[in-house]
Formats: structure tokens, sequence, C-alpha cells
């Protein structure tokens, strides 16, 4: 486990290939006014869990902050605008490995901002791995000790209500008037299933539109339903719209449970554990698969 920035664990990671020349680049940034850009949601995230809002000028699109912050909106992480980034006079920028364009990231290193870009976490694992590198970024090493234990917390709370052996799920995105799609493979809504010790029951790679009756035909134990408007039960929507899940397993038993769509927008993050403990609860708390 990962515990604090003294562990063997963390001094690993902060003698990877490059990591030390970008702690060295931020050294100069410790000591002065910290301007941080983050092009990433679930990096945003972990950058509010260790108290730098204050210091975010900018963030992309998909992140979501208190309405007392003032950072600029982005745009899409994908395409940044090199003249938007530079216009802040950020010295520090995280985002994810897949921030771009190109042209745009070139010119971030061209003008000597320290840009550390990490790949979408998957678990637990990788998770804390992304918060004690961002932690080190930002020299804020001491306020990551909290966040590596809540999420030990958290597996903990959900290993205790893991899904029975050999649990079917189906995880759905809830698209205003487009349907419903199933997680496949390379999913966050995979690794949400996974999570919870479940099988999916999505073969194919990405989100694919699946029916009702494809649907049926799959006889979920376990229905997870995502949406990014929370007015209304996503639940009560999904069975008024498709009324013939309510003959699934899933439905008989009363294992059908929503989540935020907008907290697994960047992969496993922290708000997404937080969503998979009370996920867990809520299905412990139904009837048991038979």
């Amino acid at each position: 486990m990962i515990t604090a920035s003294s562990s063997p664990r963390f001094s690993r990671l902060a003698k990877c290939v490059g990591f030390t020349a970008l702690l060295t680049m931020t050294s100069a940034v410790q000591a002065a006014e910290q301007r941080i850009i983050s092009t990433d949601a679930g990096s945003t995230d972990i950058l509010l869990a260790l108290d730098k809002g204050a210091d975010l000028v900018g963030v992309d699109v998909t992140s979501v902050i208190p309405p007392q912050l003032k950072a600029a909106k982005l745009g899409y992480h994908r395409m940044l605008a090199t003249e938007g980034v530079l216009s802040l006079n950020p010295n520090m920028v995280v985002g994810s490995e897949h921030m771009g364009p190109a042209e745009t990231v070139a010119a971030i290193k061209k003008a000597n901002i320290a840009l550390l870009q990490l790949p979408a976490a998957r678990d637990a694992k990788s998770l804390k791995e992304n918060i004690v590198k961002i932690s080190a970024f930002v020299h804020s090493e001491q306020q990551a000790k909290p966040l590596l234990q809540r999420i030990d917390q958290s597996m903990a709370k959900v290993a205790e209500h893991q899904l029975p052996p050999n649990s079917k799920v189906a995880f759905l995105l809830q698209m205003d008037g487009k349907g419903l799609r199933l997680a496949g493979q390379g999913t966050t809504g995979d690794d949400f299933i996974h999570l919870l010790g479940g099988e999916s029951l999505g073969a194919h790679r990405g989100y694919q539109s699946v029916s009702a009756e494809a649907l049926l035909s799959l006889q979920p134990d376990v229905i997870i339903v995502a949406s990014r408007d929370m007015s209304r039960s996503p639940v009560a929507m999904l069975l008024e719209a498709t009324p013939l899940l309510k003959h699934t397993p899933a439905g008989t038993q009363q294992r059908i449970v929503a989540v935020d769509g907008r907290q697994l927008v960047s992969g496993i993050s922290l708000e997404a554990m937080d969503a998979l403990v009370d996920v867990s609860a809520a299905l412990n708390a139904a009837k048991p698969a038979s």
C-alpha cells in the first residue's frame, strides 16, 4: 500500500524515467505562485482533493469545479487551443496521456511549462499511483496521505459486499433521446463492474447501442445505469422507457441501480470510487441474486 511520500513505493515512482527531472523543474515553482491548468477531469478531481483548487487557472470542459473557483474553461482535452492555454500564463499543466493536439503539447514544452501527463486510472492501484505522481508534481505529498487511505477504506467496503460469483452485469449509458449503450471491454463501465466482482456482459470493445430485447436475452443479474442527468431517477426513466427490463433477473430482484455518469468521465477517479461504494451498498441492500 502506498501511504506516504517516504515509502519505497513512492520512491520507485518518483525515479521513473523523466519524472525526477520533472520534479526538479517544478521545485522552482514550489516557492512561487502555482498557476495550474488541468486538462482532465480525473486530474482536476485529485487536485481539488489536494486542496489546490485556488491554484487552478484553467480546466478542460469535463472537469467539475466548485462555483467559487474562477478557473477558465479550455474546451475538450484532445482539442486544446495553444493560444487559450498559453494566455493563462500557467507554470504547471496536468492532464491525460491523450491530451492534444500535438502542436499544443509541443508549445507547452517549448514554453518550459512543467507538464505531467498520466494514463487514466483503471483500478485502485493505478488511481493511487496517479495521486502520488500529481501530489509530488504540485509538492503536496502530505495532503496525499488521507486520499490514499480513503481509497483503501473504499475498497475494503466494496470487498465486504462483492457480487456473488459469476454475476452477470450490464453497465448502461443512458443517452438523451439516443437509446442505451452497453459498456464493453476497455471502458470505465467495464472497470467498474470488475471492481464490484461481477462479469461484464459486454463482449465488444467500447460502448455499443443495445436494444431492450437484446438486454432481455442477456438475462443480467445486475444492471447499472449511468446518466449525466440526476434530476430524475435514472432507474425510473430506464424502466419507463424499456419496461421489458423489469423481466430480467436484475429487474425481478430489484438489482437495477444508478450512478452519476459525470463521476466516471475520466476513468476510475476519486469520485468514481465514492460511486463504487454507493453502488456496492445499494446492491447489498437489494434482494440477493439467486
